[in-house]
This record gives structure tokens, sequence and C-alpha cells, in this order.
């Protein structure tokens, strides 16, 4: 199980404020085209050049993930609006985790919520699904993952210069989630 994107979402605004892949990928429709600074076409036939070149340089994510990316954070909007996803007297890292959002290809998506953003993840998940208790252990160390990932991220908005619905373009911010996301993939 290692995780292979996550991105931060605003919730006033609804605007990505982060993501980031943490995984190459081979995949011959996503992953080469529109990944080089090469004119070339996609698996349509349609050329990729400077569309393609931007989003890349907007976000270090491949496409692929930001799809899968906005997909589950449109899933977690769907579970907020319903209501339900809290249990009643839960408090601390536990009121904020959401859990698993949906399943895409070999991927599961799972969404953390807090006051200023909501946090999705993309895990490829390598786990038996008769291993409850093997999942029940990865769960929460993706919900301390995600938990120091807000703590970063707060400590990011302390700047005064930053502003709460722009993008977070903190170094410190990316050293620090990649850091953790690392110490999680390699356990």
């Amino acid at each position: 199980m290692s995780l292979a994107a996550i991105g931060v979402v605003s919730r006033r605004s609804g605007k990505p404020l982060y993501m980031r892949s943490f995984v190459e990928s081979s995949d011959l429709l996503f992953g080469q085209y529109g990944q080089n600074d090469t004119v070339g076409a996609d698996f349509f036939g349609d050329i990729l050049v400077e569309e393609s070149l931007s989003q890349t340089s907007e976000w270090s994510c491949e496409v692929k993930y930001e799809f899968m990316l906005h997909a589950a954070s449109e899933r977690l909007d769907e579970i907020l609006a319903e209501g339900r996803w809290k249990k009643a007297g839960t408090t601390g890292a536990d009121a904020c985790w959401v859990g698993l959002l949906c399943s895409m290809d070999s991927f599961n998506a799972y969404g953390y919520v807090t006051t200023n953003a909501t946090y999705v993840t993309l895990v490829e998940d390598g786990i038996a699904s008769d291993n409850v208790q093997l999942q029940k252990s990865r769960d929460v160390e993706l919900k301390t993952l995600l938990s120091y990932v807000h703590r970063v991220y707060t400590e990011s908005l302390l700047n005064p210069f930053s502003d709460i619905n722009a993008k977070i373009t903190s170094e410190r911010f990316t050293t620090s989630v990649k850091s953790l996301v690392a110490g999680f993939n390699n356990h």
C-alpha cells in the first residue's frame, strides 16, 4: 500500500490549493502524453503542447492523478452534503477523518476534512480484502499522516503573506509533505 497522490482543496472556494503525485506512471493514456516537453499527440490524436505543459507546470501531479483527485473530491463533497460521515462524540483527528471515499482502478481514495480545507489521497492498495486488521492499521497510519499534513498546512497559513484561498507555494510545506509521504510509503 503506497500513497500515490494527495490534494488539498479549499472548503470556501472549492478550488485546489495543492496537488502532487508521488509515483511514476507508465500508463499510456495519461502517463506519457503531455508529461514531457516534446510535441506529440494524445491517445485521440489531439496535439498536446501548451495546455499540457502549462498544466504540468502548475501542479506537480500527473494528469491521471489530477482526474482521480478531482473525482474523489467530488465524492467527498457528496458525503459531506449527506452529513452522515462523522460519528457523534468524536474528537481530534477522528473527528476529521472521513475514510474511504471510493475506489478507482487499483487505487482507493480517502478523505480528511477540516474547517478550511479538505484533503484527498490516492492510495494504491495491495492489501487483501480479507486482511481487515492490516487494513485498519494502515487506515490509522493514513489518518495520522493527514493530520500531520493539516498541521503543516496550518503552520504555512501563519505566514502573514499567505492567502487561505491561494495555491500553496511554500517550499517548506512541499518538503514536509514529501517527507511524510516517503515515511508512509517506506513503512
